[in-house]
């Protein structure tokens, strides 16, 4: 459902760029929608759902409240939050503040969906704001971003010219992107993991070739199973037979590229007996089948 009320209560210094982007971009880059630096007053708010972009939007001073995934925080200097915005979101100044200033910026592209995924996974998904990491460039990118614009006379120029433009401001998002990660990778509420969660993987690692269930790691460790799933999926973003999976199909992908045994050896070696799960499987990660890889990869 779409859904879109607002009140711009912004000063009249305040600046709102609206991008054209060539079909070329959209087709093949991260792309650059809208751009804006707003002086937002008291009444300041936008109520939005179903709109085919995302949203990074980062306080410089005064402080307003963000409303998404069922989460309410509060947003202050320094902080920001990336948001989709097909999603129902809530944002507005700070009652008590009275004065929100906050640079922002829209964007969209299948690569920025795969990111966002990504940075909500790691990041916790009952999370909204953060703070910018120390060193952080964020606020000099979006001001570069917010100095982006086509003049009237690119347009009739070389086609080489839009090309650029599209492909230096996609640059210059994914960095904004990067940005975004490395807050997750340097803030304090990054994970440091458990000892526990460290045997677990090293077993994983040594034994991955064999039989291994959920109900094997329990009793290995002597826990319950839906305990130590959920907490291997909070440390490392899998789950344990994910990882399995992920270590087998690793070390397919080389012997495909490094050795002359056949697919069903290969299976079999990495510990799938079944060669059609084991296809399927490698599929599912790599994209083509072991028999396509082999023939995309040759060996050397």
């Amino acid at each position: 459902m779409d859904i879109f009320s607002y009140e711009l209560d912004v000063s009249s210094e305040s600046i709102w760029k609206h991008i054209f982007v060539t079909v070329a971009a959209k087709a093949s880059f991260i792309y650059l929608q809208e751009v804006g630096y707003f002086f937002a007053g008291k009444n300041y708010y936008t109520k939005r759902a179903g709109l085919e972009s995302f949203l990074i939007k980062l306080t410089v001073s005064g402080g307003g409240i963000i409303e998404y995934g069922g989460n309410r925080e509060q947003v202050g200097p320094g902080q920001f939050f990336w948001i989709d915005c097909q999603n129902l979101h809530h944002y507005y100044t700070g009652p008590e503040i009275g004065h929100w200033d906050v640079i922002w910026v829209h964007f969209s592209g299948e690569m920025a969906r795969i990111y966002y995924d990504t940075y909500r996974k790691l990041a916790g998904s009952g999370e909204i704001a953060d703070k910018c990491a120390k060193g952080s460039n964020m606020h000099v990118l979006l001001e570069a971003l917010l100095g982006r614009s086509i003049q009237p006379d690119i347009l009739f120029t070389a086609e080489q010219n839009l090309i650029e433009f599209d492909v230096q401001t996609s640059g210059i998002i994914t960095q904004l992107i990067m940005e975004c990660f490395s807050t997750i990778a340097s803030s304090e509420k990054a994970k440091v993991i458990p000892q526990l969660v460290t045997n677990i993987r090293n077993y994983i690692i040594a034994n991955y070739n064999e039989k291994i269930t959920l109900e094997d790691l329990a009793s290995e460790f002597n826990l319950n199973k839906f305990y130590l799933q959920k907490l291997f999926r909070k440390y490392t973003g899998q789950s344990p037979i994910e990882y399995v999976i992920y270590l087998r199909m690793n070390r397919a992908a080389s012997l495909i590229r490094t050795s002359e045994m056949d697919i069903g050896e290969i299976a079999y070696t990495v510990g799938i007996e079944n060669l059609s799960h084991f296809t399927r499987q490698f599929k599912k990660l790599q994209g083509m089948t072991p028999s396509q890889f082999r023939k995309f990869w040759p060996n050397l």
